[in-house]
């Protein structure tokens, strides 16, 4: 009965699509491990983001830090994605309204949570690669909070794809996801959906 009822609940997003008056967003699924061919060579990646208490690097902080660890060969294909690192911390001076209203974090979801150096140090050490949607940003406050960081290759999701080209007209990952057919989130907080 359930298998019949998501095939009807398929064919009306398809049909309500068709009609040119819906657009149909879908949950972005997990992504499904494929197979490695024979001989590829194989890299680890990291896709990373962080919510801090402002844009400065020297004085605001982290207080959410995701990381989500992928395989991928020379060629840039990913094959596989790992179990995420997710973590919030308290910062010492209180999180500004202004942050809240952007990121859904508030005091009370921080409150005596602490992100362990070591263990983002751990969990990144093996990548050779760390991606982020605005590197320019992330790196900073990440390279501040844990060394290992400046020791790794960046790249920019946001700034080194010719978004237009693919067809988008901004960068912003929620507009990229639902430009793409793709809701990111199920209860309205900021959620950062990888890969693209």
């Amino acid at each position: 009965m359930i298998e019949l009822y998501e095939m009807d609940l398929e064919a009306m997003a398809d049909a309500l699509q068709r009609s040119g008056d819906y657009v149909v967003l879908r949950r972005l699924a997990a992504f499904e491990k494929r197979p490695l061919p024979p001989g590829a060579q194989t890299r680890l990646g990291l896709f990373v983001d962080v919510e801090t208490t402002g844009l400065d690097p020297a004085h605001d902080e982290i207080i959410e830090l995701a990381m989500v660890p992928f395989t991928y060969d020379v060629d840039g294909e990913i094959y596989e994605v790992g179990e995420p690192f997710q973590a919030l911390r308290e910062p010492s001076r209180p999180i500004p309204p202004e942050v809240t209203a952007i990121t859904g974090i508030d005091a009370a979801m921080v409150e005596g949570k602490s992100i362990s150096p070591d263990g983002v140090t751990a969990f990144a050490a093996p990548a050779a690669l760390v991606v982020a949607h605005n590197a320019a940003f992330d790196r900073k406050f990440l390279e501040r909070f844990c060394p290992t960081f400046t020791t790794k290759a960046w790249a920019c999701s946001m700034s080194q794809i010719d978004w237009a080209a693919e067809g988008f007209e901004g960068a912003k990952l929620s507009y990229l996801a639902t430009g793409a057919g793709f809701s990111t989130s199920a209860t309205g907080r900021h959620t950062t959906a990888w890969p693209p």
